[in-house]
């Protein structure tokens, strides 16, 4: 029996490197970073939606969700709450990853095995290759039907 997680997704965790000061974005050369997780063995799927707005016009809505069994290949890290993930040193981020909905730092999930983010290869490189999300709902089923994945919603 074939299995209906056959996707390869690629995770893209934020990191500021430098704290900024109180009232100012962070900056600099290096002062983000983002730590890449391939996973195989997830399932991707694209929605499209067509709704109305109180004036009647049509409007087409997309969204993306993401379906990660427990059993998926992370490629050897272990999943972490983004309140913890921010606290892991850089020498063991290698270890680690998550799924952090917080929209002042996004993380971007893609659709395949994603490149390395580089000084020459950035993050609106990736964006402009790659079908992408923004985690905006991540749920652990685990907890509520038994089922250990995760199920992610974005746009």
């Amino acid at each position: 029996m074939r299995s209906i997680y056959r996707d390869t997704i690629t995770v893209y965790n934020r990191r500021f490197n430098a704290f900024p000061q109180p009232g100012l974005p962070p900056g600099g050369a290096g002062a983000v970073s983002w730590n890449r997780t391939v996973i195989k063995g997830a399932m991707w799927k694209d929605n499209t939606q067509i709704n109305e707005d109180s004036g009647g016009a049509s409007f087409i809505d997309r969204t993306v969700s993401v379906t990660i069994p427990s059993e998926a290949d992370f490629g050897g890290k272990t999943y972490v709450e983004p309140s913890r993930y921010g606290r892991i040193s850089i020498e063991n981020l290698g270890k680690y990853w998550t799924l952090n909905t917080d929209i002042a730092n996004p993380d971007i999930v893609v659709l395949g095995e994603g490149p390395e983010i580089t000084l020459i290869y950035t993050i609106d490189h990736l964006r402009r290759d790659h079908r992408h999300m923004a985690p905006r709902a991540v749920r652990d089923t685990s907890r509520d039907s038994g089922l250990p994945m995760w199920k992610v919603a974005g746009v």
